[in-house]
């Protein structure tokens, strides 16, 4: 696995990523991983993750509707989209055209909305990883 970092990524969470990627097993992937740390982000989402079985792009907000968002919140959505990274560089989620808003998740059509996103099986695996990640990390 290759992973680049944007320059402007605090020590905390450098150390942090180390931790996630070998805790969901990234670094035994082949592929790329790219993860930027942004001012602010569409729709002012706290992360951001897209990708395929080669490649994975995660954006984290360093703020939200004009205020700074907390480390634990950026590690806690790091944790999160890095589970989406996972999810897509093994195959497991296969993001579907936008406007159909359907993806597959480990081989079945999966249809979704904005309204039902929380309630897909791919997020909530990365909620369940994210708290699990982020307790690991507290008590290491």
């Amino acid at each position: 696995m290759h992973v680049y970092l944007s320059k402007n990524m605090p020590n905390y969470m450098l150390d942090y990523i180390d931790f996630a990627i070998e805790y969901l097993g990234i670094n035994r992937l082949r592929g790329d991983l790219h993860i930027d740390l942004k001012q602010t982000l569409e729709d002012e989402s706290f992360g951001l993750c897209w990708g395929d079985k080669q490649e994975a792009e995660i954006q984290i907000a360093s703020r939200q509707f004009g205020q700074p968002v907390t480390r634990e919140n950026k590690l806690k959505t790091l944790a999160h989209e890095l589970t989406h990274a996972y999810q897509y560089l093994t195959g497991n989620l296969v993001a579907g055209d936008v406007g159909d808003f359907m993806s597959t998740w480990q081989g079945d059509i999966i249809p979704f909305s904005p309204e039902t996103d929380n309630d897909t099986p791919w997020e909530v695996e990365a909620h369940d990883y994210e708290e699990r990640i982020y307790e690991a990390w507290m008590h290491r």
